[in-house]
C-alpha cells in the first residue's frame, strides 16, 4: 500500500522541529513527501521497497504521525541463487546535501531474524553529513535481506528528519575479489618454491568486507630466518582500514609479531623477520588494526594487498653453531699486546638478534687506547631492510662496557653506580648520562659499566656523521682486561640481513701521556711561561711550546648544543670521558710592581692527510688568585676557574664578533672584533688569540705564581693520531689592537697609580 501523508501547516512544522530538530522546509516544487516502506511487511511485498543491484533509491526520512518515534524506511533486496561464498552484499547510503540534521543509520538483517547482520551509521555531529558505507559477506542463495534506514539521533527520544534532502541508497551484489575466501578460520596455504638458496612463497587479497580476517598458513624449519611481508600499494588514498598483521607460531594462537601502520598512511608496508626456533606450519593473520574502544574495521573492496614470504639460512657465523646474543656468550678474541687488532664480523638478521664481541687485553703498567670502528660490507642482502614507522631512521647502535665484579649483586651495582675510579661517567658533556649508564648498572645479564656510545642518525639531518667509531682509554691493569661490544638496534625490532665489520686495535698512548703517567693517574706537565718581550710568539722555539695528542673521547661542543650532531658524535651519541685531557701547570714569573703581563696564546692542530682539521682544541683555565688565600694570607692562593660573571675560563676557537673584556657594554656592535683568528697552512690549522682580546695576566695571578692550562678536543671529526702545539708565553703590558673601524692603534687598558696604589689596567676574569 502507498501512504501519502500532506504536509502540516507552516506552524505545526516549525513546533515539530522544536521537538525532533528535523529540517521543516518542505520538498521542493511538490509540497508532499512520500513516506513509503515502513516495515519489514512493506519491504518484503511492496515492489518500491525492493532495492534493485546497482540502482539508487532517494527517499526522505520525514515527519510521521509519531514524531518521538521518527520515520523508518524498510527495504528488502533479493539474494540470487547464484550466490555462494564469495558474494557480497555492497551497500551505500548517504546524504548529497552539504548539511542535515539527521544521522543516517543504516542496518542489514536476515529476512526472518530482528538481529542485525550489520549496522553503522554517520554521527558527523555540526559537520557534514559522510557516506555510510556496508559490504557484508551473504552467501545464502534464493533468499531476500531487509535493510532498515533511520536516524541515529545522540538523544534517542528526539530523532531528526529532513524534508528537504533525500538520502540515496544504493545495493550491489559483488563477487568478492579475494580468491582466497573463505579463509577467516581456515588458512590458504603458501606454497614455498626454492629460488637459489631461498625459498619464496607469495598471495594475494582484499579486506574487502567489514571485520574481515584473512590467514595464510607455511610450514618453517627450526634454525631458519623467517621474512614476512605484507604490503598495501598505494592507491592514491588511504584505505577504510589500518592494515596490521599477527604472525602465529605452530598449533597455538601465541604471537611472535604483531604490527599496524599509523593511521592514513598509505601505502601500507609491514614486514618482521623471524629466526625460528619453532618448526611446524605457522599461520599470518592480516586484518583491519582495531584499537581499544575502536569500532570495527571497516572493509574496503578498492584496496589489495600482497604477501611475502622468504625463508633464509642463518648467514652470520656468530649464530651458526649458538649464538651470540647473550653477554656471557659473547665472541671473544684474545689481544696480546698493544699493537694487536682484530675483526668481527656479523649481521643483524633477525629482530631481537644482538651480537656481543670481546676482547681481552693482557696486563699492562701504562695507559692505552682502544679504538674500534663499525663498518657495513658490500654483500648481498636476501630480504630488504625491515620497514620503519614514518620519519624514524634505522638507529643502530655500537655500545662498549666493562664488567663490574663477577656476580650480579646489589653491591656490584653501587660500585657501578657510584665509583668513578671503576665506572667513570660525562656529566658535564651529556646531561643524560646518569640514567644511561645507570641502565647498564642494573642489567640483568651482568652489571656494566658503559664506556662509549654511538647510534646511527639520520643521514638528511647530518650528513657529514661518520660516528660509527670510537676510542677508549684503557688505564693500567695487573690482570687481564676484558672490553665487551654490544651491537643492536635501538629497541630490538628491526633487521637488514646486511653484513657488517667490527674492527678493534689495541694501541700505546703518545708519548708524552705516557710520560706523564705516575701511580696511576696522568700528572699536570710542568711548564715555566717564559718572556717574549715586545715580540710574538716564534714558531718552533721549544722554550714557548708544549705538545701532545688528544686520542681518545668524542670531542667537547662549543656551547654544548647536542641537536648538531657534529663530527663523530651525533646527538644521542655517549662517550664516559668526553675528551682526552692533557694538562699543563705554568710556572709564572716574579714581577715587579705593575705586575700586569700580556698574555700571547697560540695553538695548532695536525691536519689529515686530506687536509681537514681532525677536532680543535679547548684550553680550559685556573689561575692562582695570591690576593685571596684559603686562610686569610699565609696560606696557598685560591683558584679562580669562572670569570667575574660566572662563566667558565675556557679558550676555544669561536670566529664570531664579540665583546672583550675591555669593551664597554653600552659599546655599539659594530666596534666588537673576533676574539680569535685562524689560519690553514698545508700541515696545521693554527689558532691564536687576537689583539683586540687584550688577553693579559692580572696582578694577582701574577702574584698567585701558578697557571694550569687542561687541553682537550673539540668537534671531533677523525680518530686519525695526530699532535697538536699549544704556544703561550708573556710579555710587556699593555699591548695595542687596531680598531674594528681601522685607524690608530687603540691601547688595551693601561694600570695607573691612585695615592701609591696600582689600579685599573689588565682584568681578564671581567666579563
Amino acid at each position: 500500500m502507498r501512504l501519502r501523508t500532506r504536509l502540516l501547516p507552516l506552524a505545526l512544522l516549525l513546533l515539530a522541529a522544536c521537538s525532533s530538530e528535523g529540517d521543516d522546509t518542505p520538498d521542493a516544487g511538490t509540497g508532499v513527501v512520500e513516506d513509503l516502506c515502513n516495515n519489514r511487511e512493506e519491504a518484503l511485498t511492496n515492489a518500491d521497497c525492493e532495492l534493485k543491484p546497482g540502482v539508487p533509491m532517494e527517499r526522505f526520512l520525514a515527519l510521521t504521525g509519531d514524531v518521538k518515534a521518527g520515520d523508518e524506511d524498510w527495504y528488502s533486496v533479493r539474494i540470487p541463487a547464484s550466490a555462494n561464498a564469495r558474494t557480497l552484499v555492497h551497500v551505500t547510503g548517504t546524504y548529497l546535501a552539504a548539511s542535515t540534521p539527521v544521522n543516517l543509520s543504516v542496518t542489514v538483517q536476515e529476512k526472518d531474524k530482528s538481529t542485525a547482520l550489520v549496522a553503522k551509521s554517520d554521527q558527523h555531529g555540526a559537520g557534514a553529513p559522510k557516506p555510510v558505507d556496508i559490504v557484508l559477506p551473504y552467501g545464502t542463495p534464493d533468499t531476500q535481506l531487509i535493510i532498515v534506514v533511520r536516524d541515529a539521533p545522540v538523544n534517542p527520544a528526539r530523532p531528526a528528519y529532513d524534508a528537504r534532502s533525500p538520502y540515496r541508497l544504493t545495493v550491489e551484489l559483488l563477487e568478492n575479489p579475494d580468491t582466497n575466501e573463505p579463509n577467516d578460520t581456515t588458512p590458504t596455504p603458501i606454497a614455498l618454491a626454492a629460488q637459489g638458496a631461498v625459498q619464496v612463497g607469495t598471495a594475494q587479497g582484499y579486506l574487502a568486507t567489514d571485520n574481515d580476517v584473512d590467514r595464510f598458513s607455511f610450514p618453517l624449519t627450526a634454525g631458519k630466518i623467517a621474512y614476512v611481508r605484507v604490503n598495501a600499494p598505494d592507491q592514491g588514498f588511504p584505505p577504510n582500514y589500518r592494515l596490521s598483521y599477527e604472525l602465529l607460531r605452530p598449533n597455538s594462537t601465541d604471537k611472535e609479531s604483531e604490527g599496524n601502520v599509523l593511521p592514513k598512511v598509505h601505502p601500507g608496508v609491514l614486514a618482521t623477520a623471524r629466526k625460528v626456533k619453532l618448526a611446524g606450519t605457522w599461520v599470518l593473520v592480516v586484518k583491519g588494526y582495531r584499537g581499544n574502544n575502536e569500532p570495527v574495521p571497516a572493509g574496503d573492496l578498492r584496496q589489495p594487498y600482497a604477501v611475502e614470504v622468504r625463508v633464509v639460512d642463518e648467514a652470520d657465523p656468530n649464530d651458526q653453531s649458538g649464538d651470540n646474543d647473550a653477554h656471557a656468550r659473547a665472541s671473544t678474541n684474545n689481544l696480546g699486546a698493544p699493537g694487536a687488532s682484530t675483526t668481527f664480523e656479523g649481521r643483524l638478521g633477525y629482530v631481537s638478534d644482538r651480537d656481543w664481541f670481546a676482547v681481552k687485553l693482557s696486563s699492562l703498567a701504562r695507559p692505552s687506547v682502544l679504538r674500534y670502528r663499525l663498518t657495513e660490507r658490500s654483500t648481498a642482502t636476501r630480504f630488504d631492510p625491515l620497514p620503519l614507522p614514518l620519519g624514524q631512521m634505522a638507529d643502530r647502535q655500537v655500545l662498549a662496557f666493562t664488567k663490574v665484579g663477577t656476580a650480579v649483586t646489589a653491591e656490584q651495582r653501587a660500585t657501578c653506580t657510584n665509583d668513578p675510579a671503576v665506572c667513570p661517567r660525562d656529566t658535564r658533556e651529556h646531561p643524560d648520562a646518569p640514567a644511561l649508564v645507570q641502565t647498564y648498572c642494573n642489567n640483568a645479564e651482568a652489571v656494566l659499566c658503559l664506556h662509549s656510545l654511538r647510534e646511527e642518525s639520520d643521514p638528511a639531518r647530518f650528513p657529514g656523521l661518520s660516528n660509527f667509531q670510537g676510542v677508549l682509554p684503557v688505564p693500567s691493569h695487573g690482570t687481564e682486561a676484558t672490553y665487551h661490544f654490544l651491537v643492536q638496534d635501538d629497541g630490538n625490532n628491526w633487521a637488514d640481513d646486511r653484513d657488517y665489520r667490527l674492527e678493534v686495535s689495541w694501541e700505546d698512548e703518545d708519548a708524552e701521556e705516557v710520560a706523564a703517567y705516575s701511580g696511576g693517574v696522568e700528572q699536570p706537565r710542568a711548564k715555566t711561561l717564559n718572556d717574549v718581550g715586545t715580540g710574538n710568539l716564534p714558531v718552533g722555539n721549544a722554550t714557548f711550546e708544549a705538545k701532545g695528542q688528544l686520542t681518545y673521547g668524542h670531542g667537547r661542543l662549543r656551547g654544548n648544543d647536542r641537536a648538531t650532531g657534529l663530527g663523530v658524535r651525533g646527538p644521542t651519541d655517549y662517550d664516559a670521558v668526553a675528551s682526552d685531557t692533557d694538562r699543563f701547570q705554568y710556572q709564572l714569573p716574579a714581577l715587579s710592581a705593575p705586575e700586569d703581563a700580556a698574555w700571547l696564546v697560540q695553538w695548532e692542530v695536525q691536519n689529515l692527510p686530506d687536509g681537514g682539521t681532525p677536532h680543535g682544541l679547548a684550553l680550559d683555565l685556573t689561575f692562582c688568585d695570591g690576593s685571596a688565600t684559603t686562610d686569610g694570607g699565609t696560606g696557598p692562593c685560591t683558584d679562580v676557574t669562572t670569570t667575574s660573571t660566572g662563566g667558565a675560563l675556557t679558550l676555544a676557537y669561536n670566529p664570531t664578533a664579540m665583546r672583550a673584556w675591555h669593551t664597554s657594554t653600552s659599546a655599539p656592535l659594530s666596534s666588537y672584533q673576533a676574539l680569535y683568528q685562524m689560519e690553514k697552512t698545508a700541515s696545521t690549522t693554527r689558532v691564536t688569540v687576537a689583539p683586540y682580546a687584550c688577553s693579559c695576566l692580572e696582578r694577582r695571578f701574577i702574584k698567585g705564581g701558578t697557571l694550569k692550562v687542561a687541553v682537550s678536543a673539540t668537534e671531533r671529526t677523525d680518530y686519525t693520531p695526530v699532535g697538536y702545539t699549544l704556544r703561550t708565553g708573556y710579555g710587556d703590558y699593555p699591548r695595542s689592537y687596531t680598531a674594528a673601524d681601522g685607524g690608530s692603534p687603540t691601547s688595551c687598558p693601561a694600570p695607573t697609580q691612585d695615592g701609591g696604589t696600582w689600579v685599573g689596567g689588565c682584568q681578564f676574569t671581567r666579563q
